[in-house]
């Protein structure tokens, strides 16, 4: 259950089943049609700006995927299969069980780097800028405390003295994700810790909470994390930089980020081997905050590349032969799911039945209906009825005004002073039950959800303010808990993975992503269990009482798990996949028609 900030996208958590790809739509393709552009440059929609380009400290999806082509990770995940393979690593870890020792109980991984892996300066790539990579992320002052419980297993690493590529982590626990998590981003110790301040600490020092939190003082640690988490490491040039095959090039706010293909990248020697695949020459991401101009500019040959388009416009375009010589449409499956949150702590959402009362106010068959054009299906809590560990048995909340209105008069809400919305005292004051609906600015398909809502819960009583922000004002805005209802949602895996970072109590923190504020004693013991348990079969029973105590305590409104809804320009051989954000436009390659081409250069 990893997270989509669409939010927070790990770039490799769990081993997934793939199940489809989407497939080209139709259209007659047969007679000769000249494209607008011929360039080896793929121009990508994006709805906002990415938040940062730091892969440690950013929490966007967004700026992950951008993220991807210009730092690599020490493991990577095949786009169809989805088994794990040596990326910056030569292979995936041996993995040795630890019997005996300080570490009983726990798990040895011993890595070894590519011995072609070099930064751009042409030095190698070594487990001192690993180690260098994990201190940061547990340092207390980074601006990574999305990411801190997920290393907790790290206990020690060991540099092989004889091959600094060479290296072992030591892991306190089986942690249930201790191969995905130690095959992560792999950051150069040179450009980003140039003076080595974090070489003053061993992990020793920073592998638990209780004494990062010792070191939050520290004149050393205050100083490397004011610089890591500094503008200078987000997005300029020449300091955001990684073992990718791109190098970033520009950031224009509200405009676009652009990254070049690297002329003597390392990768090259690998001959095109999995993962190495880097085909365009120039990637540009456009933003374009309205939906409608994007999809314009996208018909115009302006943008290569849409994922989300709208539901509507996706059926028109199905229908357009002339839009269909020149795109292909793809709908691949989505691990994710769209939810209305609400915040636990506010008064007047604390009462469960407050909470089970609004989520009797959506209707989920209208907005697959009305809003995704049947391209999604209703869904009753965070697991995808396609996964094994999906619980059948939830019911869910039904579309249901009578049941509102009896859970309202239940928690105390009633209308006393007949001016149509119900009122409640709370601290010795009256309060109507007026709540804010926040969701982010030009997402036209969660406002329309917004105003569904609104008519239905003013039936009941209910006033609703339907509140636009921009992106990073409503990441910020969620991070703080400065919200009583937002319209968001998350991508997830199809196998079981960790549900600490949305779940957890401990993740209600800034940084984490437990926006409402949800948990029990109870859920908090599961999810420490499941992250502690190896075996599918045990996992399985926790996660489905996991489910359970989320639906009773209705902290979401689960809504719908969409389709994508890809668009393609076709002058490139691009395939899609299961996994966000669909396709890798590392591997586009160009495939331009003889008689495209020609008739291009006659213009």
């Amino acid at each position: 259950m990893n997270t989509l900030r669409y939010l927070f996208v790990l770039p490799l958590l769990g081993t997934l089943t793939i199940l489809f790809t989407g497939c080209p739509s139709g259209g007659n393709t047969d007679a000769p049609i000249t494209f607008k552009r011929t360039s080896n440059e793929v121009i990508i929609h994006e709805l906002s700006n990415a938040d940062m380009l730091n892969p440690l400290n950013s929490t966007d999806a967004s700026a992950t995927y951008i993220e991807a082509n210009i730092f690599q990770t020490l493991l990577g995940q095949d786009s169809e299969t989805y088994e794990k393979y040596g990326l910056l690593a030569v292979a995936r870890p041996t993995i040795t069980p630890i019997t005996e020792g300080e570490f009983k109980g726990g798990m040895k991984l011993e890595y070894e780097i590519r011995p072609e892996a070099t930064w751009d300066n042409g030095t190698p790539i070594t487990a001192n800028d690993y180690v260098f990579t994990i201190k940061s992320i547990l340092n207390p002052k980074t601006n990574c405390e999305h990411l801190k419980g997920y290393f907790n297993f790290v206990g020690d690493i060991v540099i092989d003295e004889q091959n600094p590529k060479k290296f072992a982590i030591y892991s306190w626990t089986t942690y249930m994700l201790v191969e995905e998590f130690s095959g992560y981003w792999i950051m150069p110790e040179y450009i980003y810790d140039a003076e080595q301040i974090m070489r003053k600490f061993q992990i020793r020092d920073l592998n638990t909470p209780e004494k990062r939190a010792a070191l939050k003082g520290n004149a050393d640690i205050m100083k490397f994390a004011d610089q890591f988490n500094s503008e200078k490491f987000q997005r300029e040039k020449g300091f955001v930089t990684g073992s990718g095959p791109y190098e970033f090039t520009s950031w224009e706010t509200d405009i676009k980020i652009v990254l070049t293909r690297k002329k003597d990248w390392w990768g090259d020697k690998m001959n095109g081997a999995k993962g190495f695949k880097a085909n365009p020459e120039k990637i540009v991401y456009q933003i374009v905050n309205d939906m409608n101009t994007a999809t314009t500019a996208m018909r115009d040959e302006n943008i290569d590349v849409m994922r989300g388009v709208e539901p509507k416009k996706f059926t028109e375009l199905q229908k357009d032969n002339d839009y269909l010589k020149r795109f292909s449409l793809h709908t691949p499956v989505m691990f994710s799911y769209l939810y209305l949150g609400m915040n636990m702590q506010n008064p007047k959402l604390k009462d469960v039945r407050v909470r089970k009362a609004i989520s009797h106010l959506l209707n989920r068959e209208e907005i697959v209906e009305a809003l995704y054009y049947n391209l999604a299906e209703p869904t009753v809590g965070p697991v995808h009825p396609m996964q094994k560990h999906y619980n059948k048995s939830i019911v869910g909340y039904d579309f249901n005004l009578d049941k509102a209105k009896q859970y309202l008069t239940e928690a105390g809400w009633v209308d006393s002073d007949g001016d149509g919305v119900v009122d409640q005292v709370i601290d010795g004051q009256k309060v109507p039950l007026k709540l804010e609906f926040k969701y982010n600015a030009g997402n036209d398909i969660r406002k329309e959800i917004g105003i569904l809502f609104k008519e239905e819960a003013r039936k009941v009583g209910i006033e609703i303010e339907i509140v636009a922000k921009e992106w990073t004002v409503f990441l910020s805005e969620l991070d703080n808990h400065n919200f009583e209802m937002y319209c968001g949602g998350w991508v997830s895996s199809p196998n079981m993975g960790d549900p600490y970072q949305i779940w957890h109590t401990s993740s209600s923190v800034v940084g984490g992503s437990n926006y409402v504020t949800f948990g029990t004693p109870e859920s908090d013991a599961i999810i420490d269990s499941l992250r502690n348990t190896p075996q599918d079969d045990v996992r399985l029973s926790l996660y489905l009482r996991l489910q359970e105590i989320i639906n009773e305590q209705a902290p979401y409104v689960f809504l719908i798990t969409p389709k994508e809804r890809i668009a393609i320009h076709k002058r490139f051989d691009a395939k899609t996949y299961a996994a966000r954000p669909g396709y890798d436009e590392k591997e586009f390659v160009l495939n331009i028609a003889p008689a495209a081409t020609e008739a291009q250069a006659q213009k």
